[in-house]
């Protein structure tokens, strides 16, 4: 009978093998020939080459990697082979050093290392249970001996001090003590601590009774309640004492022990230096033209030349300027005061006996030329902390002919004085303080009349007017050079003739006039039409605040002869700028004159405010005058 084993190989191979039909299988589990694994294949012959080199069984550090070429001879002699260490021995261990010598004697020789601690504290042990008498015998071969130890450290159970031996006075000190002893009282800075609790006491209760005293000595004592209204202000039922209605006067004297009063002329002007300031909505204050100068005009007109208690220069210009922080109301000061206290000395000029002046001599006179209101203008700004110079150099003043078409230009010519002064933010200004006070009439009058442009013009409006002697005093600030030619050539022809001062009594500039020659052709074929223009001083000016009030209406009054009627046209105005166009033929005839004009009176009323439309309204039916601004000649 076939086994199991047999069994399961018969039906393994019927799967992979179909025997013939009819016949079975003769295979059996037993004839199955168990194959063997195949041997590796034999080692490859290597074929040495190139990339190939030759298994070398040299050290590692001598086999050429790869396709290294082979180092070239070494040409040098062949060094000595390097001498072999000598053969280390098998055994690693170190080699045995000598025995030390003994130091010690035997008595005093210590242990063997390899005794252990333990082995002596297990011999103490078992040595230390055995009996041995007090005098340390010997029990069973071995010294014991006993260790005594001291009772526990209980602070409570101390015994008490010893009673501290009190001195006796009546015996005769030792002579140790007699030359120990000083012979001065020397005292303790501070009180000495408490004495210390006696032995034998209780240590918590002492502890807790001198904490105690220590908290009672520093917690202060307990504070009274007080009402919160008693702090409020004026509680006092007390009268306060009276407040004096008037201070000292300097003349009294003093009471004994207190400092005298201080004198009322010293105290500054609060009402200038407040007017100083620049108030709300105002112009910035580097611009002049239309800053407000009202303090420092008021204050100049307190001090008149005939009431001034000498002639010393710093005592005025202490006076004029102290009680102003700015430098340039204070030179506005010192300018005003010399409109009202000094006039042009006509006598002297007219009869060629001009001579020099000293500061001292002019307030003393109160007649100077020009150069004499230079020198006391420079001398007072200097006496008041300022840098002042004086300028001298050409101007057109008093006997000036502006140059005609085709004139030759004249040489440089000094015949004027002015002076420079430095004012806020340190700028240079120039001002002429001279034709600031009056100028000269007819007749070789002089009429005193204030001209604030003189003061308040820039320094390239001044040049135009002014040249100095030298360039570097034209204190220009547009950076143009400006020459002598320029100079004279600026009004060749002539400049319209401005009546009064445009700048204070209207708020217009001077040179903002145009046309700005004296001259208008009546006939010009390429431009028939002309524009009068002219505006305000500067852009910030306010007729209200900075001038009289509301502007007059202006007119051009053109016509009034050979039979004409005098028309007076209308300027358009938005307030800051003026403007009209008229026909050169409308104009009227050579050699007439057209005048600007302004209305000073209308209706019965007053000219200030009326407007353009109301002045078309009723113009020629109601009563009217007009006041001249300017005028040019027709040719």
């Amino acid at each position: 009978m076939a086994s199991i084993r047999d069994r399961i190989a018969n039906l393994n191979l019927e799967q992979v093998h179909t025997p013939a039909p009819g016949t079975a299988p003769k295979y059996t589990f037993d004839e199955a020939i168990i194959t063997k694994k195949k041997p590796p294949p034999p080692p490859t012959i290597r074929n040495n080459t190139v990339n190939i080199p030759p298994i070398s069984n040299a050290p590692s550090s001598a086999i050429r990697p790869g396709n290294q070429p082979a180092a070239p001879p070494n040409k040098s002699p062949a060094l000595p082979p390097r001498p072999q260490l000598p053969p280390r021995p098998s055994s690693r261990e170190p080699p045995k050093l000598p025995p030390r010598r003994d130091s010690q004697p035997a008595s005093l020789r210590k242990r063997d290392s390899n005794e252990s601690i333990a082995s002596q504290m297990s011999t103490l042990s078992r040595s230390s249970t055995k009996t041995t008498a007090s005098n340390g015998t010997v029990n069973g071969g071995r010294r014991t001996s006993y260790v005594v130890r001291a009772p526990e450290f209980d602070p409570t159970k101390l015994p008490p001090l010893p009673v501290r031996q009190v001195s006796d006075d009546s015996k005769p000190p030792s002579s140790i003590r007699a030359v120990m002893k000083s012979n001065t009282d020397v005292k303790a800075p501070r009180s000495l601590p408490p004495p210390l609790p006696t032995r034998g006491s209780d240590p918590k209760a002492t502890e807790t009774n001198s904490r105690e005293d220590e908290r009672r000595a520093i917690q202060p004592p307990p504070r009274q309640k007080v009402s919160a209204l008693k702090f409020a202000m004026n509680t006092s039922t007390e009268a306060p004492p009276p407040i004096p209605s008037t201070r000292p006067k300097a003349d009294l004297a003093p009471e004994p022990g207190l400092p005298p009063p201080i004198p009322l002329a010293s105290r500054p002007n609060l009402d200038a230096i407040l007017a100083s300031k620049p108030k709300p909505g105002a112009a910035p204050a580097s611009c002049l033209v239309c800053r407000d100068f009202s303090a420092p005009d008021h204050h100049a007109s307190l001090f008149p030349r005939t009431s001034l208690p000498s002639s010393d220069v710093t005592w005025l210009a202490t006076q004029l300027t102290a009680p102003f922080p700015s430098a340039t109301d204070k030179a506005r000061a010192i300018f005003v005061w010399l409109h009202h206290n000094v006039d042009y000395d006509c006598h002297s000029f007219f009869s060629g006996t001009v001579s020099r002046s000293t500061p001292e001599r002019t307030i003393t006179s109160g007649l100077a030329v020009c150069e004499g209101y230079a020198a006391l203008f420079a001398a007072l700004a200097l006496k008041a902390g300022m840098e002042a110079l004086v300028v001298s150099g050409h101007g057109k003043g008093y006997g000036h002919s502006a140059l005609t078409a085709g004139e030759a230009l004249p040489p440089f010519s000094s015949n004027h004085a002015w002076t420079a002064i430095r004012i806020d933010n340190g700028q240079w200004k120039l001002m002429d303080a001279c034709w600031g006070a009056g100028h000269l009439g007819s007749g070789g009058t002089y009429n005193r009349h204030f001209t604030a442009s003189e003061f308040t013009k820039s320094n390239e409006e001044f040049g135009f007017t002014h040249y100095p002697t030298d360039t570097a005093h034209l204190f220009r600030n547009d950076g143009r050079t400006y020459t002598w030619e320029d100079y004279m050539m600026d009004d060749m022809g002539e400049r319209l003739q401005v009546c009064g001062e445009p700048e204070g009594e209207h708020g217009i500039g001077r040179r903002t006039f145009q046309p700005a020659g004296k001259q208008i052709k009546v006939y010009d074929a390429q431009d028939p039409v002309v524009r009068f223009q002219f505006s305000v001083a500067c852009p910030h000016w306010d007729h209200e605040r900075n001038g009289k009030g509301k502007p007059y209406v202006m007119t051009l009054n053109v016509g009034g002869r050979d039979g004409r009627k005098t028309q007076h046209l209308p300027f358009n105005t938005d307030g800051r700028c003026w403007w009209l166009d008229v026909n050169r033929l409308d104009l009227g005839a050579p050699g007439q004159k057209i005048i600007v004009a302004c209305v000073t009176s209308f209706d019965k009323r007053d000219g200030r405010g009326l407007t353009v439309q109301e002045y078309k309204a009723k113009a020629g039916r109601v009563a009217s005058s007009w006041g001249s601004v300017c005028s040019w000649e027709l040719i």
